[in-house]
């Protein structure tokens, strides 16, 4: 059975121009301004909850910016629908009984629900929360730090 490379393990020898490339997209993460806004009043609680809990943890590994505020503000919104849904579920059931014709019919929060769902699975992903999204940076911050086998040549020289 092949041994499966960890990212951290992949080489990749990059051209002068390509590593210049790519610091450049790097530092031009950090050159907006930094998101110092606090969520909107308007949002539910339980938005806001989310937004206090993911920003100071999203801070630590992302440029966050101002100009993700929107984007931070609909995964939350997101989030909260999702809940208040699954509250709704639970009182009333996946099913409820239509008042008109008596028969059985999905409860609309079920919709409501998954729509939620794929809203704040667009937000994620748009933000780098995936695992997807965050096995891009691992594998792009791998290929920055390549090293250059001549260069371990030279230094034991």
């Amino acid at each position: 059975m092949p041994k499966v490379k960890l990212l951290e393990d992949v080489n990749m020898h990059l051209s002068t121009e390509q590593k210049a490339q790519r610091e450049d997209a790097k530092k031009e993460l950090f050159e907006h301004k930094e998101l110092v806004s606090e969520p909107p009043a308007w949002l539910p609680q339980s938005a806001i909850s989310e937004w206090e809990r993911l920003v100071p943890v999203m801070k630590q590994d992302f440029p966050l910016s101002e100009t993700d505020f929107g984007m931070l503000v609909s995964y939350c919104l997101a989030f909260s629908r999702i809940k208040t849904a699954e509250a709704e579920i639970r009182r009333s059931g996946t099913y409820i009984v239509n008042d008109e014709t008596g028969k059985k019919i999905v409860n609309p929060a079920v919709r409501v629900q998954s729509q939620a769902m794929k809203d704040m699975k667009q937000a994620a992903s748009a933000l780098g929360m995936t695992l997807e999204a965050r096995a891009k940076l691992a594998l792009n911050k791998a290929k920055n730090e390549t090293v250059d086998p001549f260069e371990e040549l030279i230094a034991d020289e």
